[in-house]
């Protein structure tokens, strides 16, 4: 028989922002293997889950559902994937690792709060992804906007895990600045626990029904907070089944965008 799987410790009331982060980094540059973490994204990636497991519960996506994505980038293969909501780098290690195994140019992580952002780049850099894994700091709607601004293309893929109920409105602003075109793939983590209703009954509405519901806003004056999004754009949607990194069952969205 093989080992038990180790699971992280069990979320608390307070679980992020609490000194947890920080703690971390520490635990890391005195880790007894640190030369062999440095230059290595998956001596890192056990490293962060050895925290996890001993010491705090840490909100990264897990080893179980990050297979989920790493797996899609081995057989998409995409060239380029933005992910809002970065927190300490877990993902962006972990997926942007994945990505430049897999052919791919370009990892785009946005964090908003300046702590994070700095702890992300620390650990990337450690990992030895800093030549292709970006940190963009700051309210994820300016930075898709500058990113929209520097590439006249569209990105092939996206992974939502940022603020759950701005889902929908910014998945709407990156298909209005053509961030999301046909062919483009949107993973959304955390659609079981806590969930978004809107956004699952949006990557499920019909062309008519989206367009009704934008027609009679076009024309609006807009202050740039509120998005109507690209209505003839379609997706085809799957739930897939993991787990939490506690070891608690759960279920992540992909959808593929489609002609």
């Amino acid at each position: 028989m093989g080992a038990a799987t180790v699971f992280y410790k069990p979320e608390e009331d307070i679980f992020y922002n609490d000194g947890r982060e920080d703690s971390l980094l520490k635990f890391i540059d005195a880790h007894p293997r640190r030369s062999e973490i440095q230059g290595s994204p998956e001596a890192m990636l056990a490293a962060i889950d050895e925290y996890g497991q001993t010491q705090n519960f840490l909100m990264n996506v897990g080893e179980h559902k990050g297979k989920i994505m790493t797996n899609l980038i081995a057989e998409k293969k995409p060239r380029t994937v933005i992910e809002v909501g970065g927190y300490i780098g877990y993902s962006a290690i972990m997926f942007g690792n994945a990505l430049r195994k897999a052919g791919g140019e370009k990892y785009v992580s946005l964090e908003m709060n300046t702590k994070f952002a700095s702890i992300a780049r620390s650990l990337i850099d450690m990992a030895g992804l800093s030549d292709f894994v970006e940190v963009l700091e700051g309210p994820c709607r300016p930075s898709l906007r500058k990113i929209a601004q520097d590439s006249s293309t569209s990105w092939d893929m996206i992974f939502l895990d940022h603020s759950k109920i701005s889902y929908l409105n910014d998945l709407k602003l990156c298909e209005e600045l053509g961030l999301v075109a046909p062919g483009s793939i949107i993973v959304a983590d955390d659609m079981y626990r806590p969930g978004n209703p809107p956004y699952s009954e949006y990557m499920r509405a019909t062309t008519q029904s989206k367009v009704e519901a934008w027609k009679p806003f076009v024309g609006c004056l807009k202050d740039g907070n509120i998005s109507l999004g690209n209505p003839f754009l379609m997706y085809q949607s799957t739930v897939l089944e993991g787990l939490e990194p506690t070891g608690l069952p759960v279920n992540k969205s992909l959808s593929p965008v489609i002609l």
